[in-house]
């Protein structure tokens, strides 16, 4: 499935690149809307009746069934011998031998990027993760849209992107996005 995503410094952006989306043919089941929490997402989806994923809500329901970061490292081994220094407890070194001198492990725990888990679940890759999960923390709206459809045969290389990943870059362009990526 392919994506194009834009994110929005405002709330108005976000609505009227919504709107304009759904006016160029997009369907709702094609669009994820995704705020920092509910005093984001409040009027997105008041004006727009489209449902807002705000990022604390789905971090929350990762929490409770044991997905979070220090769940899945402790699931999966690595928070074995050494973890008491992660709080303090023994008080020995630095990260890397909080978990017994695993740097993995101590990357899991300690990562610096705790939304990352709950963007991957929406399907996003890395990059895509990393710098929607900055503009949330900052307050800003992502729009992704998601279709099967790639370019048509009539594009070409070089040529005005004809497709319909091409239709939502043009609105998110004309909404005023301060960043535009292309997903996979």
């Amino acid at each position: 499935m392919a994506r194009k995503i834009g994110i929005f410094d405002t709330e108005q952006q976000a609505i009227t690149a919504i709107e304009q989306l759904e006016q160029s043919g997009f369907a709702k089941g094609e669009l994820k809307v995704l705020a920092k929490d509910s005093e984001h997402s409040r009027r997105i989806e008041a004006e727009s009746d489209i449902h807002v994923d705000e990022l604390r809500e789905m971090e929350s329901a990762s929490d409770q069934d044991g997905s979070s970061s220090f769940g899945m490292a402790a699931a999966t081994g690595y928070a074995g011998v050494g973890t008491n220094a992660v709080y303090g407890i023994t008080g020995y070194g630095a990260a890397p031998y909080a978990v017994g001198g695993n740097p993995f492990a101590a990357a899991i725990l300690f990562n610096d990027d705790e939304h990352s888990g709950s963007l991957h679940a929406l399907g996003l890759d890395d990059d895509e993760a990393q710098a929607c999960s900055q503009a949330l923390r900052s307050g800003s709206i992502v729009v992704i849209v998601e279709t099967d459809d790639s370019k048509s045969l009539f594009d070409k290389e070089g040529g005005p992107d004809l497709s319909r990943l091409g239709a939502a870059e043009a609105v998110f362009r004309a909404c005023n996005a301060s960043v535009i990526a292309a997903g996979e």
